[in-house]
């Protein structure tokens, strides 16, 4: 066995070394632009998805393959296709910048001894107040943490042991619906982060109040509708509480994750570069200090080390993502610059007239293209590049706002989602069970409201300008 693991040694130490490589040509092109390291960027992206090639699940291999197919097809008839294909990678590289990164600090999060006192506390919580403290954790958990911190929530709500089957599905509902609102504001998910490389001149700091009320709104609506499912039950017994404190563990960990997501804001604004970039740089040093605290005994900083080398060696495993994010970020891109201009514009000129019925098309085109297996992450980009702000005659910030919550939405109730799949398979209900059959209600109030609340905000911006 020692034999194998040190024969695979290298291999996982290649593959890690290229999203390294990713990561620094961004942080590079962020600093210096240039379109040299936009290339290498691509070139050890396909070195990595050559090397890791196995790590792939057959599921994304044929979705990427099939973007890459159409992509190249479609190439030649693109308006600009070298810019268009740079552009699509430097999308690419910037989501696996950041998912290679946050899968550090996700590694080292979930070694927290809190994190076990706060899985006791919502776990021994009434069904009444269930549901809100698990949206409450997972906006917490999953903005601050992303996909590690959802995955450790629904591993606490795999653990509870709820006698009504409903009961049981709407808690594993408040983590995919809440993680989903968390995704319309949070840094650490790649969702915001990918859009805004669409629109230049919008930042995280410009857009995050607007999505901060639609994550906030789209939780009330969560805790509203579980609250109707049982309003008919009688009042239970107050649940007891499990010892140690709840704040004696919750308060360590969000003044910690507080104090990172400040250090980032910080480091942005002193270098001057996108939210991302700063992630970026920040966590392996706060990766390096919260092993250093969790270590024992002595050499406390040459464990850290060893830990944090451990945590890299690991990112190999990210290679579904990476093929997924770089296939969505240059098929997006070049087939979005394939579509010819007339078409776009007999949309625009239909949309133009009601930015109600503009926000509500680009919602629920994101949405019918995720219920046609095309993954939310493709069909948010194709969607935002084939019918910019111009086009329909929308400001960028709601425009980009519309195209986020299409995004949040169809990642908790379709089923072709890496939430949904997750969501499943900790539940043991059926992919249908957690994404349509529990959400469809929900995410038609949000689209309802979303709609009216941008499209009113639309005619205010233009009406000022």
């Amino acid at each position: 066995m020692s034999v194998a693991i040190a024969a695979d040694e290298p291999h996982r130490w290649s593959g890690a070394g290229c999203l390294v490589v990713v990561a620094v040509a961004m942080l590079v092109q962020l600093f210096r632009p240039h379109s040299g390291a936009v290339w290498v960027q691509g070139a050890a992206a396909a070195l990595f998805l050559a090397l890791e090639y196995r790590r792939i699940p057959p599921s994304i291999r044929r979705v990427a393959a099939g973007v890459g197919l159409v992509s190249l097809a479609l190439l030649p008839f693109s308006s600009a296709p070298v810019e268009s294909l740079a552009r699509g990678i430097a999308i690419g590289g910037l989501m696996v910048s950041l998912i290679s990164s946050v899968s550090l600090l996700g590694r080292a999060s979930l070694e927290s001894p809190h994190t076990k006192v706060v899985a006791l506390h919502l776990l021994a919580s009434g069904m009444r107040t269930r549901y809100a403290w698990f949206s409450v954790a997972s906006q917490l958990f999953g903005g601050l943490l992303g996909m590690a911190g959802v995955n450790l929530l629904l591993q606490m709500a795999s653990q509870g042991e709820v006698a009504v089957e409903e009961d049981r599905l709407a808690m594993f509902a408040a983590v995919t619906r809440s993680f989903a609102a968390a995704t319309l504001w949070s840094p650490m998910v790649s969702n915001l982060t990918i859009l805004l490389a669409l629109y230049p001149g919008l930042t995280w700091f410009a857009i995050v109040p607007l999505t901060l009320g639609l994550a906030a709104g789209a939780v009330l609506i969560g805790v509203l509708l579980d609250l109707w499912r049982l309003r008919r039950r009688g009042a239970s017994a107050p649940p007891e509480r499990p010892d140690p404190s709840l704040w004696a563990a919750l308060l360590p960990m969000i003044s910690a994750m507080a104090a990172f997501l400040g250090i980032v804001m910080v480091v942005a604004r002193s270098l001057g570069i996108s939210v991302t970039g700063a992630i970026v740089i920040v966590i392996p040093f706060v990766v390096l200090a919260l092993h250093a605290l969790q270590a024992r005994g002595r050499r406390r900083l040459a464990q850290a080390t060893e830990r944090l080398k451990a945590d890299v060696a690991a990112m190999p495993r990210l290679a579904g993502e990476v093929a997924l994010f770089m296939a969505a970020g240059c098929g997006g891109t070049v087939i979005a610059s394939a579509i010819p201009s007339s078409w776009t514009a007999v949309i625009g000129g239909a949309l133009a007239h009601s930015a109600v019925l503009a926000c509500l098309v680009l919602m629920l085109a994101i949405i019918v293209l995720a219920f046609a297996a095309v993954h939310p992450v493709l069909s948010s980009v194709l969607v935002a590049s084939s019918l910019p702000p111009a086009v329909l005659g929308l400001p960028p910030m709601p425009h980009l706002a519309a195209i986020l919550v299409g995004w949040s939405l169809a990642s908790c109730a379709t089923p072709f989602s890496m939430t949904a799949l997750m969501a499943s398979r900790y539940s043991g209900f059926s992919i249908y069970a957690v994404t349509v059959r529990i959400n469809q209600t929900y995410a038609l109030l949000c689209i309802a409201i979303a709609s009216l609340g941008l499209g009113t905000a639309s005619m205010l911006m233009r009406s000022h300008a």
